[in-house]
């Protein structure tokens, strides 16, 4: 079982599993290690409330920006998050270092 889906039953459905075993919430894909990041500052509730009122496509950046700063970096052993089309094509937010750069081409959102 899924972190995101222990969270879940609280949320009444608000978090899914992808098929590919990723984080959906509100059309927005978190991969696993970017989730496990983000509960980091975050709780599940107030990343659902984020998509909510902002969209998918601004809270992936909201994320992204927020785990830009030297703080948050810092707190999360030096790594990032990255704002790209998750392979269905829609946003999603990865772990500055999940994929290679190759696989980066043409997914930025």
């Amino acid at each position: 079982m899924k972190v995101w889906e222990l969270h879940n039953l609280r949320l009444e459905g608000e978090i899914r599993t992808t098929p590919d075993g990723a984080a959906e919430i509100g059309g927005l894909v978190l991969s696993e290690k970017a989730y496990l990041i983000a509960v980091r500052d975050f709780r599940p509730d107030q990343l659902i409330e984020l998509v909510a009122r902002h969209g998918p496509h601004q809270a992936a950046e909201a994320l992204v920006t927020h785990y830009s700063s030297p703080d948050a970096r810092a707190q999360s052993g030096g790594r990032g998050l990255i704002a790209i089309r998750d392979p269905n094509g829609g946003p999603g937010v990865y772990r500055s270092d999940e994929l290679g750069e190759g696989e980066l081409m043409g997914r930025r959102l």
